[in-house]
């Protein structure tokens, strides 16, 4: 490259470098120009973006919130319904042991074969009943809680103490540790008193 094409080089880059400087000056005397007025407006104007852009940021998570619910009571939805199914196959096993043991009664004559039965498919329900979180609670003698027990009366019992269970009209049922059937119960209100003379 010749000294004269060098020259030409530095003198067009000190011109744009010129320009540069003017362009950057004239925007610094602009900016300082700017009045009061229009400060603000840029001011107003800059907060406005941030509202839109804080705005569509928070309809997206709204947006985002509501699939995220709906995809949960989908899966909550799917979860009660196999929970049933598995129940529900658990109840056909006993309906067939019923269906059977109906057939049998129907051509024999042996009722204590047909009885026996019977207390077969009574045990096979028990164990479904309490393999899907069923318990059964009241028995003749515990305590009266009112919490868990409905007391239908109040009788004298010879032997059984005052408050506690002296016969079971219907047992009470815990689902999975809550309650969801009282037993109803009568109460011994103690020994019968003597009658006076």
């Amino acid at each position: 490259m010749s000294k004269e094409d060098e020259k030409e080089k530095v003198q067009a880059e000190n011109t744009t470098n010129d320009a540069a400087e003017k362009v950057a000056e004239e925007q610094k005397k602009e900016e300082s120009d700017k009045t009061p007025q229009q400060e603000q407006n840029d001011a107003v104007q800059d907060l406005k973006q941030q509202l839109d852009s804080m705005n569509d940021r928070y309809l997206r998570l709204m947006a985002e919130f509501d699939n995220y619910k709906k995809r949960v009571n989908r899966d909550y939805e799917r979860l009660v319904e196999s929970a049933n199914e598995k129940l529900m196959l658990d109840l056909v096993d006993v309906r067939e042991n019923f269906d059977r043991a109906i057939r049998s009664g129907e051509t024999g004559n042996d009722y204590t074969v047909l009885f026996d039965g019977i207390k077969l498919i009574y045990n096979k329900f028990e164990s479904v009943l309490s393999k899907n979180g069923l318990e059964v609670f009241a028995d003749i003698g515990d305590v009266f809680d009112p919490q868990i027990h409905d007391a239908l009366m109040k009788t004298p019992h010879p032997t059984i103490p005052e408050d506690h269970i002296s016969d079971i009209y219907e047992k009470g049922y815990r689902l999975k540790g809550n309650v969801i059937k009282h037993a109803k119960v009568i109460v011994s209100s103690g020994a019968p008193q003597p009658a006076a003379d």
